[in-house]
């Protein structure tokens, strides 16, 4: 394989990567919709900037987690075709990750959007 010659094809080629992770991940789909769903209120309720950056961190680790996590099942699968209690326990890990990033996400976005959705109603 050879190296990417230019800046433009390495972006190039990291788009692609995640339009693959789009189009052949089901959890990476339901982790897009709920972050544009999380953007709209962020529009809505708008939220400072402060609020905003760090909803759009949170995002970013749940996205970027998604991504490392279809990597390591797919070098695990591609390495090991059959059934491997190691392998499965690595997996078992890597998706962890995510799960663990999406329900401190869920708390982030509970803190921030808790209190405005209160004032909301009490108005």
């Amino acid at each position: 394989m050879k190296k990417n010659s230019n800046f433009l094809e390495s972006f190039v080629c990291a788009f692609k990567g995640i339009v693959y992770v789009f189009k052949n991940e089901r959890n990476f789909k339901f982790h897009i919709l709920f972050s544009a769903l999380v953007l709209l209120c962020s529009l809505f309720f708008k939220l400072s900037y402060i609020e905003l950056s760090v909803i759009l961190i949170m995002i970013a680790i749940v996205l970027t987690l998604e991504i490392i996590n279809t990597i390591i099942e797919n070098i695990m699968d591609f390495l090991c075709k059959d059934y491997n209690v190691n392998i499965k326990i690595i997996k078992d890990m890597a998706s962890g990750a995510v799960l663990v990033s999406a329900f401190i996400s869920i708390i982030v976005g509970l803190l921030i959007f808790v209190p405005k959705i209160i004032i909301m109603l009490g108005d």
